[in-house]
């Protein structure tokens, strides 16, 4: 529409021309500061989200790292007590056997 405006004057119509034009920029400038005032306020609140999501992902990591670590002491623990519950099965014959030899194993070291 501005552009318009420019296109159509003339040195006749110039004085009338200009005043159109002053009255269509007295709206649009107004309308302007005000979105520049709301992108600034909107330009805040992103880049506070942001820092905020970059410190929930980095919470999220660590989280991801200790549920990792305590998933895999579980695994060990469970490992383990399977194991224990193996050597307390094996018949005490079999276990008194097996000491001498081990005992032998570990002089020879």
């Amino acid at each position: 529409m501005l552009l318009n405006l420019l296109g159509e004057v003339t040195p006749f119509n110039a004085k009338k021309k200009s005043t159109e034009i002053e009255t269509l920029l007295e709206k649009y400038i107004p309308g302007v500061e005000q979105m520049r005032t709301l992108l600034k306020k909107y330009d805040g609140a992103y880049k506070q989200l942001r820092y905020e999501n970059a410190k929930l992902e980095k919470a999220l990591d660590a989280s991801k790292e200790s549920v990792r670590q305590q998933l895999e002491t579980a695994q060990k623990l469970r490992e383990l007590e399977e194991l224990r519950r193996t050597v307390e099965n094996i018949p005490p014959e079999i276990m008194e056997a097996y000491q001498p030899m081990a005992g032998n194993k570990e002089l020879r070291r």
